[in-house]
């Protein structure tokens, strides 16, 4: 007997799959956009991965017009009984939170069947183009690096199909990057931000928080949509450091032993990137950032009758998502004019008064080291001054913004704390830096001490952290760090006043949360004011604090 379920596409959760009674359900075949042959520089000469540019020639070929919605992987589960990770990488809470519980299909992420499906992993993105090319009986496949950047470009020269200017004052309508509504649902929910955070993010508005329902956006020359961002794209080439044995008819690249496998393409969690940049993960990666398009050799295909209907429903879900966001609430302007003084160890901040109508009040940012990410220390602020009581020894910045429904503006002028140098001998907290690149403050799970430095994979390779000293007495010290990591390192270089004078080893101790206080070189520091650099040279660890005693 054939049985056919209502389907509804006001719910967008429901399993809309009507098949005969215990039969597998057919898979809805992807709306295809067919791409003309042609020849490209493919490369860039910015990063070594990406080199030596050289000259692919593609024959004509399909790709998806979306990336594989929640929907459509559906089908493929139901129909094999696949099973996908249970666990999902969320860079959420501080960023650095790691697994959590999640999958294709419930995750914190995921709100409806027409966005991408993400936390699936290379394994399950190829599990499913194997089983649609089986199935269909046409032979949908991955798509290769070459490919994925030739149809990235669109056609243009520029560096972007919309322009040469990641940070374009119309970004937002082309692509779901990191934006101005991001970062208010991340300052919300978890008191994160995307400034001094990779590429920081575009002050435009989408209303997009996290992954969008695919074909919100304008697609580009070639009619493909969210080909820059939304999610980052799973690919079929195994990754390779460079482009040394990549082949000029761009077909991915195949090893027996595959570490590793190429993604390419930003997200909602990041800024718009170069179409030239290249990404990497290994095959049981699931991430939240990460989902997939399917490829076709040849030009694409007459759409299927589950086809057509996935696009009726995506049609009207997408008109859902427009009212919505067309009905929500403009962003207040920017605070102007943040000044900062200090006195006895106070920070005082002033700024002018917002003329918008409906302001609430103020929010203010701290953050705990000149170039890291803020924090917020104080909400509901009223008057147009504030002083902070907390200042600690090292330089670190504050900025403020105004707030209307609940919605904060784009932040203000940054201000800068004089900071005063420390002590040596002594010890010298971690997030005491004045300035930071390639690591961020986390609370430490050491027993002693209140933040450490760390990053996603720890502290990064050719992190930077500047200590402004003031050495009592000349003579020669002892340095000591504290540290905690999985696996032996290159540790780091320590220099006076840019002088390198010694090198320290990191020794791993069994994890992050297992914490060692490690012993480098004796080194010889004159009496008087010095800036001290830690350079790291590799990655995995983190560092609560260093101390240094004179022998």
């Amino acid at each position: 007997m054939k049985i056919t379920l209502p389907c509804s596409t006001l719910i967008l959760l429901t399993i809309c799959s009507p098949t005969l009674a215990g039969n597998s359900p057919s898979p809805i075949e992807p709306i295809m956009v067919t791409l003309p042959a042609g020849s490209f520089a493919m490369g860039s000469s910015d990063n070594e991965n990406s080199q030596p540019v050289h000259s692919v020639t593609l024959p004509e070929f399909s790709l998806g017009k979306y990336e594989v919605t929640v929907r459509e992987y559906r089908r493929f589960v139901e129909a094999t009984g696949f099973v996908a990770p249970q666990e999902c990488y969320h860079q959420l809470d501080g960023w650095f939170i790691g697994n959590t519980p999640g999958s294709w299909d419930n995750n914190s992420l995921t709100d409806n069947d027409f966005q991408p499906a993400i936390c699936v992993s290379w394994t399950g993105a190829k599990a499913y183009v194997d089983w649609l090319a089986k199935t269909t009986g046409k032979p949908y496949r991955l798509p290769s690096e070459a490919e994925w950047e030739y149809a990235a470009h669109g056609g243009t020269t520029s560096g972007f199909y919309f322009g040469d200017d990641p940070k374009h004052p119309s970004v937002c309508q082309y692509e779901n990057t990191a934006d101005l509504s991001g970062e208010n649902e991340l300052q919300r929910t978890t008191n994160s931000t995307y400034v001094n955070f990779v590429d920081g993010f575009a002050d435009c508005v989408d209303h997009a928080t996290y992954a969008s329902v695919v074909g919100m956006y304008q697609p580009n020359p070639y009619g493909l949509h969210d080909m820059l961002s939304n999610v980052a794209e799973i690919l079929g080439d195994c990754y390779q450091d460079n482009y040394q044995q990549a082949s000029e008819n761009g077909r991915a690249f195949q090893s027996g032993q595959c570490e590793r496998r190429s993604v390419r393409g930003s997200s909602w969690h990041w800024n718009i990137w170069p179409v030239t940049r290249r990404g990497s993960m290994p095959e049981d990666f699931a991430g939240a950032a990460e989902g997939f398009r399917v490829a076709l050799d040849g030009p694409a295909p007459k759409q299927s009758k589950a086809s057509r209907r996935f696009q009726q429903q995506l049609i009207m879900v997408q008109k859902q998502e427009q009212r919505r966001r067309d009905q929500q609430f403009a962003y207040p302007q920017p605070v102007t004019n943040l000044t900062l003084s200090q006195n006895n160890g106070y920070a005082t901040l002033s700024w002018d008064r917002s003329t918008q109508k409906d302001i609430s009040g103020y929010r203010i940012y701290r953050n705990h080291s000149a170039g890291s990410m803020f924090e917020l220390i104080a909400d509901n602020v009223i008057d147009t001054q504030f002083t902070d009581a907390n200042a600690s020894p090292n330089v670190y910045e504050y900025t403020v913004v105004a707030v209307r429904r609940n919605l904060q503006s784009n932040y203000s002028n940054l201000v800068k704390t004089s900071g005063k140098a420390l002590s040596v001998p002594g010890r010298i907290e971690a997030e005491y830096a004045y300035a930071v690149t390639g690591a961020n403050t986390a609370r430490t799970s050491d027993t002693d001490g209140r933040l450490n430095l760390t990053g996603g994979d720890g502290i990064a390779e050719d992190a930077q952290l500047d200590y402004q000293i003031n050495v009592s007495k000349s003579g020669y010290y002892r340095l000591s760090y504290r540290i905690a990591g999985p696996r032996n390192g290159k540790g780091f270089t320590v220099k006076i006043d840019g002088k390198p004078i010694s090198a320290h080893t990191v020794r791993g101790t069994g994890g992050y949360n297992d914490w060692q206080t490690q012993q480098g070189e004796r080194i010889y520091l004159a009496a008087g004011k010095h800036t001290l650099k830690l350079h790291s040279h590799d990655t995995n660890w983190k560092l609560n604090w260093l101390a240094l005693h004179q022998e």
